[in-house]
């Protein structure tokens, strides 16, 4: 009964019912995208990581040397170079292997590549002068393309399966000359915090956005109610519970939004899984249902919540007063509830953005970066550096750099000192805001499989690794693979050591790339602030739609003696212009504080009020919009109202 009810109550407020279907669809559909993205990857890491539980790239030992401390799963003897494909020029790792996951190896009669999307089957590609065919094209986690031949390099990389990585890490420190090592502890996902970074700085966009759909919906409900104070003053005198009523009124709102909701559930996920929006990860992505439809029980039960508190409203009519009530204009309250609550919403999120971007300009003691064999780093001016990636702080996975006790990064030092003992350590901003580190602290640092402890004596604002990177003293069993330069033209020397072989990055090369990774962020953030304003409007046009509705009586009186619409768009400009001056400027504070809590979720940002004065020039033009879509819907409503019956009622 009641929902026969409330589903006929809908066929009446169909345009209503549809932009409240399509404000939670679109809603659901980019928090269902995002949640989708990341599951799939996560899964694909965690997929990867139960075949074995050590990744390492190393010189000086072979294979052999490896499987005493187990069963070597993938391998790949490589040196770095370069080849030729369809007119273009690619870095690789060129070399024999053997890799079980694929199963693919090395073969005579032609090549196999891996992490290598450009390359398909059939394809001509050049090594060192010859032509090869490729005998086939696979996906694998590794960030650099791989080209199996028969020519074995000096490099070994590995992926294997290890009981003892203790043992295993001790015996190539005194062996070998390790690149890179990588620990998968415990079906412990690498990097697993930064995905769940990446996650919450995305999500806290559709957050802002939920929670600012929910608010406005609470406060039209309210308003929609309070419409009809009388006509729920009569249920109640017929004896119609709460439940009932409140079904009546506001039952229509819910379902409509847990459908639109429902909707984009699936488009969502598989959007998310098809599209890879992670950069230099050349893996397939699949469905994973399950990470964020838990989110997604949580959201939907959230707006169950949210919606039903109008309820409460309803309980609190008191019969005889909803019998005597008498419609009164709208306050400017409302009003200035909704524009407080949409410019909060798109200011915080403009705002968090705004942090990230400032920090794409960084400045550091070097404008030249050199990577490279130990061999050819050797041979250049600059200043030296290790680095393994893969290591943790504390639990948290971060990158290492290895540099001098006089090394020129400690002019990147904005609290404490540099190292001068071998058991301190200087970490950057980022990663000391994440784990609450202060100078004088000590950290606990997982390197090639065992801990170690540091004392924290400096504080460093580079940008190395979103801020998150930790600086320990040169260790003698990694050879420098970096090289940083200060140099009066940067392009020219990138050139000249480009030639060489080297891997070369610019300081501009480096915003650049940073300016680039922001797109990813940039998307929800555009999202946020283009939904935010649709809700904005929907929630005028509804208030104003229930104002006059209440009040029509009134205003069928006014058009009676030949009152000019006119004269009630003034009415309505004078409450949502200011409403949208003063909600704006009172949401500045907040959205501030908000953006650079959300902003810091991935990177250390700072924003200030001075940050508010670059959007101040952009508010005039949204207050004309919203007086335009004012006017335009005060009109709208105006021409529909029936003077006699309005009258008569």
């Amino acid at each position: 009964m009641r929902l026969k009810t409330t589903l006929r109550k809908l066929k009446h407020e169909k345009k209503r019912a549809v932009t409240v279907f399509l404000i939670f669809a679109f809603l659901s559909l980019g928090i269902n995208f995002t949640l989708s993205g990341i599951g799939s990857f996560i899964k694909a890491i965690d997929d990867f990581s139960h075949i074995g539980n050590v990744e390492l790239v190393v010189q000086g030992v072979n294979v052999e040397n490896l499987t005493r401390f187990d069963e070597v799963v993938n391998y790949l003897y490589f040196n770095n170079g370069k080849v030729e494909l369809n007119g273009k020029t690619y870095d690789v790792l060129i070399g024999y292997g053997r890799f079980y996951v694929p199963k693919v190896q090395s073969s005579p009669e032609g090549v196999y590549v891996l992490a290598f999307p450009e390359a398909k089957r059939g394809d001509k590609i050049q090594i060192n002068g010859k032509t090869y065919t490729v005998l086939g094209s696979y996906y694998y986690l590794m960030g650099e393309p791989v080209v199996l031949t028969m020519d074995r390099g000096k490099n070994l990389y590995a992926f294997m399966r290890c009981n003892d990585t203790k043992a295993l890490a001790e015996f190539l420190m005194s062996h070998a000359r390790v690149r890179y090592f990588l620990v998968y502890r415990n079906g412990h996902v690498p990097y697993m915090d930064e995905l769940r970074n990446v996650r919450n700085f995305v999500m806290s966009f559709f957050y802002l956005l939920l929670g600012t759909a929910l608010l406005i919906k609470v406060l039209v409900t309210i308003s929609h109610v309070r419409s009809n104070t009388r006509e729920v003053g009569v249920l109640k005198a017929l004896g119609i519970p709460d439940s009932f009523v409140f079904t009546l009124f506001v039952g229509d709102y819910l379902i409509v939004a847990l459908l639109g909701y429902t909707a984009g559930i699936l488009p969502g996920i598989l959007l998310g899984s098809s599209f890879n929006i992670f950069i230099n990860v050349p893996l397939p992505l699949k469905p994973n249902y399950v990470y964020p439809l838990k989110f997604d029980v949580l959201i939907m039960l959230a707006i169950v919540l949210m919606v039903s508190l109008p309820y409460l409203y309803v309980s609190r009519i008191r019969t005889i007063d909803a019998l005597r009530f008498v419609p009164k204009r709208s306050s400017i309250f409302k009003f200035l509830t909704v524009f407080f609550v949409v410019f909060l919403a798109s200011s915080s999120a403009y705002f968090s953005l705004v942090g990230v971007e400032k920090l794409a300009h960084f400045s550091a003691p070097f404008n030249v970066l050199a990577i490279g064999s130990p061999e050819k780093i050797s041979k250049l001016p600059g200043e030296k550096a290790g680095y393994l990636s893969g290591q943790s702080v504390n639990g948290i996975t971060t990158e290492v750099y290895f540099f001098n006790y006089t090394s020129i990064f400690r002019k990147t030092l904005v609290k404490g000192r540099w190292f001068e003992r071998p058991d301190e350590a200087v970490v950057e901003v980022g990663l000391a805001r994440k784990l609450h580190i202060k100078a004088g602290d000590i950290i606990t640092v997982n390197i090639l499989g065992v801990n170690r402890t540091y004392r924290v004596v400096g504080i460093s604002d580079m940008f190395f690794y979103n801020y998150r990177a930790l600086f320990l003293p040169m260790q003698g069993f990694l050879e420098p693979r970096r090289d940083f330069m200060k140099v009066s033209d940067p392009e020219k020397v990138k050139e000249e050591l480009e030639a060489q072989g080297l891997k070369v990055y610019t300081l501009d090369d480096l915003r650049r790339m940073t300016e680039q990774n922001l797109v990813l962020f940039k998307t929800p953030v555009y999202t946020v602030m283009l939904v935010t304003f649709l809700v904005g409007v929907f929630a005028i046009f509804t208030l104003v739609y229930l104002d006059i509705e209440g009040n029509e009586k009134v205003y069928a009186t006014l058009k009676a003696i030949g009152i000019p619409d006119s004269h009630v768009e003034r009415e309505f400009l004078a409450k949502t212009v200011p409403s949208a001056v003063i909600g704006s400027l009172l949401a500045l504070a907040p959205a501030i504080r908000v953006g650079y809590y959300i902003g810091n979720i991935i990177l250390p940002v700072n924003l200030s009020l001075s940050d508010a004065l670059r959007v101040l020039p952009l508010f005039p033009a949204l207050y004309v919009a919203y007086a335009l879509f004012t006017v335009l819907i005060v009109r709208k409503v105006m021409k529909k109202l029936d003077v006699v019956k309005a009258l008569r009622a």
